[in-house]
């Protein structure tokens, strides 16, 4: 069945329950785009922030990130850096690290590659191995790493990230449901700088849903990557909550954006209150400097155990250099 646009009379590409809208290609991508704006606007981000750094694993929510704040940073002065950190899963990472390197070049963002293996000497899967941890664990804790040590040494206010509106409901859901009411903290739309060893983080696609930011890359012809991580749980958690959510969202249309509104709305008013007592764990890691609730890291934990010695120190300078070579080139 055809559908019109609520705003104009072309055909609909998105029929919106929750907000009974019908929307043309043109007015979806400005009602996307909105939904963005108004969260860096209400946090105060869009004339304080200089530099963000995007935390792009060429997948369609970070991609789609990218190029709403690549439209926003059109408007506003923002400087743009794009990081991929290729984890060595075989063509899986090298078609994720080619994809992001060509479209960040296409829209003009400064970009930076990591790979795991020039600075471990391990892929991903190997290290999970020697570590005898899953690899989605493993994996997180060198992503976060990585991402607060780039933005650190490029001296950024933010890290962006592609969380979507489902990935936090899924997130926050399995947090509360194992006990870890602390971590429910950070499912906020915007974290703050910690005393120059943890960079903040944002959410931009924080109100987005999942198929929103699937059909925005699909209608502006924003190249991602279609498969799935392979070494990826069939069946976590978290999928199980999406499924669970999309079907009652399915029958209450609306029902995910009042949790998240709910969730936004009680996480801030409880926020300094958590952030004071987390403070008091708050340390600098005594092999690297960054952010440490026990003195060591976790990555600095991590690689003294299975490598023999933290790594923490050596990878700060060189992602020091890697970082100071790329703003070079660039300012020429």
């Amino acid at each position: 069945m055809s559908h019109r646009c609520s705003k104009c009379s072309r055909q609909a590409i998105a029929v919106i329950k929750y907000a009974r809208l019908k929307l043309c290609r043109e007015h979806f991508t400005a009602y996307i785009e909105r939904k963005v704006e108004s969260i860096l606007r209400k946090y105060k981000l869009l004339t304080g922030t200089r530099k963000i750094v995007l935390a792009v694993s060429g997948g369609k929510d970070s991609m789609a990130m990218t190029w709403l704040l690549w439209r926003l940073a059109q408007k506003y002065p923002i400087k743009l850096l794009a990081i991929n950190i290729d984890l060595g899963i075989g063509s899986y990472s090298k078609q994720s690290s080619d994809i992001v390197k060509k479209y960040s070049r296409e829209l003009g963002i400064e970009y930076v590659i990591v790979r795991l293996k020039e600075l471990v000497r391990h892929n991903i899967e190997d290290l999970s191995k020697l570590a005898r941890r899953s690899t989605c664990s493993v994996c997180g804790l060198v992503k976060r790493y990585l991402l607060n040590l780039v933005a650190l040494e490029s001296k950024a206010d933010y890290v962006a990230l592609g969380h979507n509106l489902d990935d936090i409901l899924a997130y926050s859901l399995k947090s509360f449901l194992s006990g870890d009411y602390i971590s429910l903290v950070k499912f906020t739309p915007v974290t703050q700088f910690v005393n120059d060893i943890a960079v903040g983080r944002l959410r931009p696609l924080y109100k987005v849903y999942e198929r929103e930011a699937l059909l925005l890359a699909l209608v502006n012809r924003i190249p991602f990557v279609v498969d799935e991580c392979p070494l990826r749980p069939e069946s976590s958690i978290e999928f199980r909550i999406k499924s669970f959510l999309n079907n009652l969202e399915e029958e209450k249309p609306g029902i995910k954006i009042q949790w998240i509104n709910n969730l936004e709305k009680t996480l801030k008013s409880i926020q300094s209150n958590i952030e004071v007592e987390n403070s008091t764990q708050i340390h600098k890691c005594k092999y690297c400097g960054l952010l440490s609730k026990s003195g060591i890291c976790g990555f600095c934990n991590t690689t003294k155990k299975v490598l023999g010695k933290p790594l923490g120190a050596s990878l700060r300078n060189i992602i020091k250099s890697l970082v100071e070579e790329k703003l070079f080139a660039s300012s020429f």
